[in-house]
């Protein structure tokens, strides 16, 4: 370990010993605190040192417990983020499909970083990271990145887009594709890019798992606004709840009878905007404003648990749905 000299540094390598081996069930003594100094840093300090630099850390605004005060030594009391809140981090990195396994473990390397040595050892349940499904689009950070920088410039992108063949990689179903995006939402375990293709007058998806060769170009965005139904901005929560699944199309009135058993999966989905109203003993009637073909997939997750009573149309769908799974299934 190289020596780091002058006062300040040493105050600074001060408080990376309290962040690094301090917590409230660890605290250090002033013994302690002298032995990191100089193992870490090279850093000779006595103890009148040590203990002007804590006050004057104390002084900066840090929550650190002091001997004094505790009767145990000192540790660091409050941190950027606590281990609960550390773990739920770590956790969602983890199990995020649109993360590439090893910009995740890079994260949560940076994450377990953040608390203490204690810390890491809580969260030794990682080294299952490979067991998890993650996309392997190694250019992904690069291509959120410059769609976020186009969104903001107000520019249309190029791109090459993808499909997964049965060997589980990518491969390019259209070249130079050409849209105007306009907001990026995480939705169903992935990102979705909404965007407008100059063809058609409506918002399409497209999973930036699957986009490659991606570029900036100096053409303006086609504004918004410019689109039926749509308004000047996308508020992205509202948006994805009525695009269910990230299918497009505008939402409409939906009205469905489900057992009232389903409320908590109801709830699960749609939160709040969903109304629920109760028929009899044993079924509700669930009310949704939502694009109708994502809709239909909830429909068939829950099959004679569900029975669609608006729109007409949505309902001759699932009826035609049905009829084509059991021409499927039909014996010969």
């Amino acid at each position: 370990m190289p020596t780091i000299g002058g006062k300040k540094a040493a105050i600074l390598c001060l408080l990376e010993i309290l962040r690094r081996y301090s917590d409230i069930d660890h605290p250090l003594s002033m013994h302690q605190l002298i032995h990191y100094l100089h193992q870490n840093y090279g850093i000779s300090a006595e103890r009148k040192s040590v203990s002007r630099n804590i006050s004057l850390l104390l002084e900066m605004g840090m929550d650190i417990s002091t001997y004094e005060e505790n009767h145990r030594g000192y540790f660091l009391r409050e941190r950027e983020f606590d281990n609960l809140e550390l773990r739920i981090l770590i956790d969602s990195v983890m199990t995020s499909r649109y993360i590439p396994e090893s910009d995740a473990k890079r994260l949560i390397h940076k994450l377990e970083s953040l608390g203490s040595i204690y810390f890491r050892h809580q969260v030794r349940h990682v080294h299952s990271l490979p067991s998890w499904p993650h996309q392997h689009n190694k250019a992904f950070f690069f291509n959120l990145d410059l769609i976020n920088e186009a969104i903001d410039l107000g520019q249309k992108i190029s791109f090459t887009y993808n499909q997964y063949g049965t060997d589980g990689r990518l491969h390019p179903v259209r070249r130079n594709f050409i849209v105007s995006p306009y907001a990026l939402i995480a939705a169903n375990t992935q990102y979705y890019l909404v965007a407008n293709y100059a063809k058609y007058d409506n918002l399409s998806h497209y999973r930036v798992d699957q986009i490659t060769e991606i570029t900036i170009l100096p053409e303006e965005n086609r504004p918004i606004r410019e689109l039926p139904h749509c308004p000047d901005a996308i508020d992205i929560g509202k948006y994805a709840q009525e695009h269910f699944l990230m299918y497009g199309g505008a939402p409409e009135r939906v009205v469905l009878k489900m057992d009232i058993s389903c409320a908590g999966d109801v709830v699960d989905v749609f939160g709040a905007n969903a109304q629920m109203q109760p028929l009899d003993e044993t079924h509700m009637k669930v009310i949704l404003n939502v694009a109708p073909e994502g809709i239909r997939y909830f429909i068939w997750q829950f099959g004679w648990h569900c029975e669609v009573l608006e729109p007409a149309s949505l309902r001759n769908t699932i009826r035609e749905d049905l009829e084509s799974i059991m021409e499927k299934y039909r014996e010969n």
